[in-house]
């Protein structure tokens, strides 16, 4: 083979294992960015439903813990346990 091949061979193996690199990298950011936005997801989730025990509720409870109870957040004994103590905790029933 002539030089400029064997060149032209090297310079784009180089450029395919800097591209694969750099894709792996970036994959690997990208799962620690969800990692993070889940375990933030849930940690507010979590903390929704503690003030729903405390008896604290808002106007949109509701459709956020639905949302987290979709996602997986919450289990649906935690939901209904937390509101159960929250109306005990207001007075209810």
């Amino acid at each position: 083979m002539s030089g400029w091949l064997k060149a032209l061979i090297a310079v784009t193996c180089i450029v395919l294992i800097g591209g694969i690199g750099y894709f792996v990298l970036v994959d690997r950011s990208d799962r620690r960015g969800k990692v993070a936005r889940i375990k933030l997801n849930s940690t507010y989730c979590q903390e929704r439903l503690a003030q729903i025990r405390l008896g604290r509720t808002s106007a949109d409870d509701i459709p956020v813990i639905k949302d987290c109870f979709v996602k997986g957040f919450v289990r649906q004994s935690d939901i209904v346990d937390a509101f159960k103590s929250g109306i005990k905790k207001r007075g209810g029933q």
